[in-house]
């Protein structure tokens, strides 16, 4: 928004601070803003991922990344091992702005390479994704699904999480956030219920979050998240 603007509508000034906050927030954005990068990660007992993304236009982004994953599978519950590299394609499908909140949908579409330790060679995957989003400058929440399929495996992970913010704060200022995520995972969604509860903080355009999942009443371990964008 230009200077002059703000000259003229002062008081609007909290409104844009927040809607500036919400559009470069990496609370929830797998978009970037145009000719931005993206790295972003997740580091946990179960699943691991690293990725690079490259937004070329306001509503759509390219990446490439690494999966590595693990899940138990049939009666004898074996441990199933799988490590991926793909590329993919994100894509805001629809945007709903409101004075200082925002929702919105997201799609993401992906190709894939995976070996693993249940099968001999490498196997093409299928990724397919949607994510849908709201939040304001106190409050968030967010449901993801997400899809990776090949000839020896189908692997889906979809969550329901939402959180507040302790305070509200300006564009450069860091923000602490308190989230709850419920997901399940593996083959045929046959693993139990995983609760997680995090502590994530904002600041411009980094997001970091650690959480303690758990599982059936036992520890998970630590999971950490992190996005950056530039």
């Amino acid at each position: 928004m230009k200077h002059t603007l703000f000259n003229r509508r002062r008081g609007c000034l909290p409104v844009a601070l927040g809607l500036l906050l919400l559009a470069n927030s990496a609370n929830a954005l797998p978009v970037g803003f145009k000719d931005s990068w993206m790295t972003m990660g997740e580091l946990g007992r179960d699943y691991s991922e690293a990725s690079l993304m490259y937004t070329f236009t306001s509503t759509t982004a390219v990446g490439a990344g690494l999966v590595g994953l693990k899940y138990m599978h049939g009666p004898a519950a074996h441990t199933r091992r799988i490590e991926m590299a793909d590329v993919h394609v994100n894509h805001r499908l629809a945007r709903w702005n409101f004075p200082e909140a925002q929702a919105n949908i997201y799609l993401q579409l992906g190709l894939g390479q995976a070996t693993g330790n249940f099968f001999a060679r490498r196997q093409t995957v299928l990724q397919s994704g949607i994510q849908m989003d709201y939040e304001t400058r106190r409050v968030y929440a967010a449901l993801k699904w997400h899809g990776s399929y090949a000839n020896a495996f189908d692997y889906t992970r979809y969550s329901l999480s939402g959180g507040f913010s302790f305070y509200k704060t300006e564009y450069d200022e860091w923000q602490p956030w308190l989230v709850l995520e419920a997901a399940r995972k593996g083959a045929d969604l046959k693993d139990a219920t995983e609760v997680t509860p995090y502590l994530r903080f904002i600041h411009k355009t980094l997001f970091i979050e650690a959480g303690a999942p758990f599982r059936n009443g036992r520890s998970e371990g630590l999971k950490v998240n992190f996005r950056y964008t530039f």
